[in-house]
């Protein structure tokens, strides 16, 4: 039996290979965020964020599940053949399914315009998008089982890089641009386009004639439940957004979700560190560990998400007022919901940690009755307090919505597949970081350099704190020392 340490270490590897270039893309197309949100009046930006909000939703029904099915089956395969026959049928089944979306919204395009208050153009272009991304779905997720951390990571810049480009171009050269969402999608479109082609050498290495029904419906049994988890839980991430615009007076929607929407992306931050971890972690935990090793390995992990998660929490919130200047100021009144958005994502983390155990035992369907819970609390929640909470109601509809899902994963994990999860400690630095949290407030009142050094030295104490906790003193002076 492999131990904890060393399995953590081949986690960390994976993660830190995969963590470059999605840290690389996500640092570049984060730079679009200033620069839209100053291009663009808060109603447009809106109008950006509400079409994007229907992409990841649009994703998880094309892909079925089948990205996550795809590492969980390549661990079984024993030649090669075996592995492009599973390339080849799910990225067979998931093509389809996004060409045949393509062809039905184009008979859709001009009544879907109506209902959303949009230009015909701007779902036509969501629509390609949508159409791009999950057929190149597949084979990213192909690199990522093959290991090829390089090739990876330039597909992901080089499609970044050019989105930014053309992104800057249409909104700095095209007359009237700044008042049109549909610049964004076109930008993003050609970006897409561009990483798709460069999949395609990879791609076909992989793909062969052998097309498999049977394997198929074997890979179904296991990603279905998963999909319908993912619907749920899209439509739990981004229902607040449609809820806003819907519920909310048109005069008023508009700049309520650009403001809402743009807080985010600053809470994103925390999010994209999620992501980073989960493109190393999804395929490590599903490669077929013994339970002893898993069980040990996903405590381990757990426990040290978390802590890396408080301090990203902590470093956000000491030092938000230096963070809003990402967002214009027309949208910095919004900063006051980042601390709930910032806990809903780290409780988003500590759900993926919790996700794990019933992919890896092949009970996908408990991620249903999950997911199923967070939509109908958010739903519930959100309709109840955006009325009269607008935007600060929707916050606080995700961090209960999230809240409940952990719990309920977590008790279900110990009931099904128990995990040695450290609650003590875990617990432990849930309340540091509180308190520290909290002593922030006392820094606020000071001037700028003042609060920006105190809450450095909050910092720092939570810090210094979690590394003698889990090494202990004299572990830290040999490292200082080395």
């Amino acid at each position: 039996m492999a131990s904890a340490a060393h399995l953590l270490k081949k986690l960390a590897s994976q993660t830190a290979v995969y963590g470059i270039s999605a840290i690389l893309s996500k640092f570049l197309n984060y730079l679009l965020t200033p620069y839209l949100t100053r291009v663009m009046p808060d109603a447009t930006y809106g109008q950006v964020n509400l079409l994007y909000g229907i992409i990841p939703f649009a994703n998880v029904v094309l892909t079925m599940g089948l990205a996550t099915g795809y590492f969980r089956y390549a661990a079984k395969c024993r030649t090669l053949g075996d592995k492009r026959r599973l390339f080849t049928t799910t990225w067979g089944a998931v093509s389809f399914m996004a060409l045949l979306f393509g062809l039905l919204m184009g008979f859709g395009n001009g009544s879907l315009a109506e209902a959303m208050r949009l230009a015909p153009e701007c779902i036509a272009a969501m629509t390609a998008l949508i159409v791009v991304d999950n057929v190149a779905a597949i084979p990213l997720a192909a690199l990522r089982e093959q290991g090829k951390a390089v090739y990876y990571t330039v597909v992901n810049v080089s499609g970044v890089l050019v989105n930014i480009t053309a992104c800057i171009l249409f909104y700095t050269y095209v007359p009237g641009a700044s008042t049109d969402p549909f610049w964004v999608l076109a930008a993003n479109l050609i970006a897409s386009s561009v990483s798709l082609l460069l999949l395609l050498p990879n791609t076909i290495k992989l793909v062969s004639k052998s097309f498999s029904p049977q394997l198929l419906r074997s890979i179904f049994t296991y990603s279905i439940p998963l999909m319908m988890a993912g619907i749920m839980g899209v439509a739990g991430d981004f229902i607040d957004r449609q809820l806003i615009y819907f519920m909310l007076p048109e005069g008023i929607a508009d700049a309520q979700l650009g403001i809402y929407t743009a807080v985010a992306k600053i809470a994103a931050l925390l999010m994209i560190f999620r992501q980073i971890y989960t493109l190393g972690a999804e395929p490590f935990f599903l490669q077929g560990f013994s339970k002893e090793d898993f069980r040990s390995a996903n405590a381990a992990a757990t426990k040290y998400f978390i802590i890396a998660g408080i301090a990203i929490y902590l470093l956000l919130s000491l030092f938000d007022r230096e963070f809003a200047y990402i967002v214009g100021s027309d949208y910095r009144g919004g900063m006051g919901v980042l601390p709930l958005l910032l806990l809903a994502n780290l409780l988003a983390g500590i759900l993926v940690n919790l996700s794990f155990w019933y992919k890896a035992a092949d009970k996908t369907r408990v991620a249903v009755w999950i997911t199923g819970l967070g939509v109908v609390v958010t739903l519930i929640i959100n309709m109840l307090l955006i009325p009269s909470m607008g935007y600060r109601g929707a916050a606080v509809a995700r961090v209960v919505s999230m809240l409940l899902m952990v719990t309920l994963s977590y008790v279900l994990c110990q009931k099904y597949f128990p995990v040695p999860f450290d609650l003590r400690r875990i617990g432990f630095y849930f309340l540091l970081g509180g308190a520290i949290f909290g002593l922030s407030y006392a820094t606020a009142l000071l001037p700028g350099w003042g609060r920006m050094t105190l809450n450095f030295l909050l910092l720092l104490i939570y810090l210094l704190t979690a590394l003698k906790v889990e090494l202990g003193g004299r572990k830290i002076s040999a490292l200082w020392k080395k």
